[in-house]
């Protein structure tokens, strides 16, 4: 009976590590599974086509209008409050106050206060209710769903991660050249073995080139490209030439390393990592946004991550001890039983 004592704890440590680890997603996956990571407010006017997860409060806009890929998250989540939105699909889990806003499929979790709209799946509100129409039922507790969807909520540090990213995105050494006239940038992808081609642009080149009218891209067969620039203020209106927004929204990233803000004012094609800033985009976005704050004024389209970020995952010291502590354990047992 001791040895039995001493194993089911040890094995119950090593699962509870397992579970903490796939339940933190790392880059790659967070590229796979979110069209926006949004570290603080998002303040919209238009649509956001995919997953979205917002630390802070959501203001406006409308969110989920295409399939998504498999996740553990709702088509929404969002930290702190949200207003005068709409969650077309995928449901939502909001951890504060919600006014004025509906979610029209799916099962939505709402831990602060809820008034005015329409809930149109299994929905749970922890605090008041006033007038909100459960059309898709009132629960008084979480279903499985939602136990999953908050479970997954707070899960992920999603600062750390992306960070983390970024920062060994800038160190990777360029292998990549853009040349320009007076109108027109052309990016000429040179892939390694990977497949990946990396772009490091001087600050004195950046400002050149993102003042450009013009983008061109040859990728060569690249199916990773990292774009990399240290501008703190980045003001991009090119033309990317040929339909190319759209053909390298799976694979380009473009990390603003240094960037407080970023304004796009025409159509732009890759996802965009840029933790410390603002992102203001007046035009569509034909990839993904990893930023600070999101000032949202063109549609933002969901594009699958095809690429493989190099980053190196690194478990969290939690997840480290609860695993030492399992080795530990079952070593104690293995010496009972000898």
């Amino acid at each position: 009976m001791l040895i039995r004592a001493f194993v089911l704890p040890a094995i119950a440590a090593t699962a509870l590590f397992s579970a903490s680890a796939h339940a933190a997603l790392d880059a790659n996956q967070t590229f796979q599974q979110f069209n926006a990571v949004v570290l603080g407010n998002i303040d919209s006017t238009s649509h956001l086509h995919g997953r979205a997860w917002v630390g802070g409060n959501v203001t406006g806009g409308e969110y989920v209008h295409r399939p998504l890929p498999a996740s553990d998250y709702a088509g929404l989540t969002v930290q702190g409050n949200i207003a005068n939105a709409k969650v077309l699909a995928q449901g939502a889990v909001i951890n504060g106050n919600s006014a004025n806003t509906n979610v029209n499929g799916g099962s939505t979790a709402i831990l602060g206060n809820a008034a005015n709209g329409h809930l149109n799946g299994p929905a749970y509100v922890a605090g008041t209710t006033s007038n909100i129409n459960f059309n898709g039922g009132q629960l008084a507790t979480p279903n499985s769903q939602l136990n999953t969807n908050i479970a997954a909520a707070s899960s992920t540090d999603f600062y750390s991660v992306l960070s983390n990213a970024s920062d060994s995105l800038k160190s990777l050494d360029d292998n990549s050249s853009v040349a320009w006239t007076s109108q027109k940038a052309t990016f000429t992808a040179t892939a390694d073995s990977t497949g990946l081609a990396v772009f490091n642009l001087s600050d004195a080149d950046a400002l050149a080139i993102f003042g450009l009218g013009e983008f061109d891209f040859i990728l060569n067969g690249a199916t990773t490209v990292v774009i990399n620039s240290g501008l703190k203020d980045i003001d991009i209106s090119a033309n990317f030439l040929g339909g190319s927004a759209q053909q390298i929204a799976g694979n380009v990233i473009w990390n603003f390393y240094n960037a407080e803000t970023v304004d796009l004012g025409r159509q732009f094609g890759g996802s965009i990592l840029a933790v410390d800033a603002t992102l203001t985009n007046w035009a569509d976005i034909e990839g993904n946004v990893y930023v600070n704050n999101l000032v949202q004024r063109g549609q933002i389209h969901q594009y699958a991550f095809t690429g493989d970020i190099p980053v190196t995952a690194v478990p969290e010291p939690s997840s480290y001890a609860m695993f030492l502590l399992g080795l530990g354990l079952l070593g104690f047992a293995a010496r009972r039983r000898a």
